[in-house]
């Protein structure tokens, strides 16, 4: 019997059905088992099937790179555009999404509370959360006295301009903590991280509702794919 008449079986109601390829590889070629081995020598295609599981896998970890073609899409597609694709559902889409995360995750730094010393620093820290967002997403990074980080605060996301930003909603959580300083940030869909005019005057607002409630802002970076802007080092907005 050659391999695709292999494929090609019947139920029990005599109707024909394909053999998962799953069921046609050796032990040692399927996902689950080179996963084990050597993760880091695994394609793409493995990795996502040991995550789908069940003996479709391989077949589901195709259409899913086939319909949104690279990782970074896929990172970007909201949860239920991920179940559309057939074989997936809810609850795969939801580990693929977790399992995302946990990789950006990792490109945090491991200290419990990291301490930002420079724009570098914060820029480390803001990189997997907002480069590869589709909307734009600002966030604030509360500081204790020491520039150790409380915690990173979504305040906005959606298509932002200045007029929609409230000076106010952005030291709520600086308040909240009686934090001594914090660091704005947010991303350019474009990818392209240049400031705009609105991002500078929005600067200046910040800065000098700071000075007024006694926060110290330390930063405003704009966050491009591969690329982040400091205001701070370029002088707009804090002069």
């Amino acid at each position: 019997m050659t391999q695709t008449q292999m494929l090609l079986l019947q139920d029990q109601q005599g109707q024909p059905y394909i053999l998962p390829r799953l069921k046609l590889l050796p032990v040692r070629e399927q996902p689950g088992y080179r996963v084990a081995k050597d993760p880091d020598a695994c394609n793409l295609p493995e990795l996502l099937a040991v995550i789908i599981g069940g003996s479709n896998q391989i077949e589901c970890a195709e259409r899913l790179i086939s319909q949104f073609g690279t990782m970074q899409k896929i990172a970007q597609a909201h949860v239920s555009e991920i179940a559309r694709v057939e074989g997936i559902g809810n609850q795969t889409a939801l580990r693929i999404k977790a399992a995302l995360a946990l990789g950006r995750k990792l490109l945090q730094p491991e200290e419990d509370r990291p301490v930002i010393h420079s724009p570098s620093d914060a820029a480390q820290i803001l990189m997997p959360l907002l480069a590869h967002r589709e909307q734009e997403y600002l966030v604030v990074v509360v500081l204790d006295t020491r520039n150790r980080v409380l915690d990173v605060v979504e305040v906005y996301h959606g298509s932002l301009n200045s007029s929609m930003v409230r000076i106010g909603e952005l030291f709520k959580p600086a308040l909240q903590r009686n934090a001594a300083g914090m660091v704005i940030a947010h991303n350019h869909p474009s990818t392209d991280p240049t400031p705009s005019p609105e991002d500078v005057s929005v600067t200046r607002a910040i800065v000098q509702a700071g000075k007024l409630l006694d926060v110290s802002v330390l930063d405003h970076l704009v966050i491009g794919l591969s690329r982040w802007v400091s205001l701070k080092e370029q002088g707009l907005g804090f002069s």
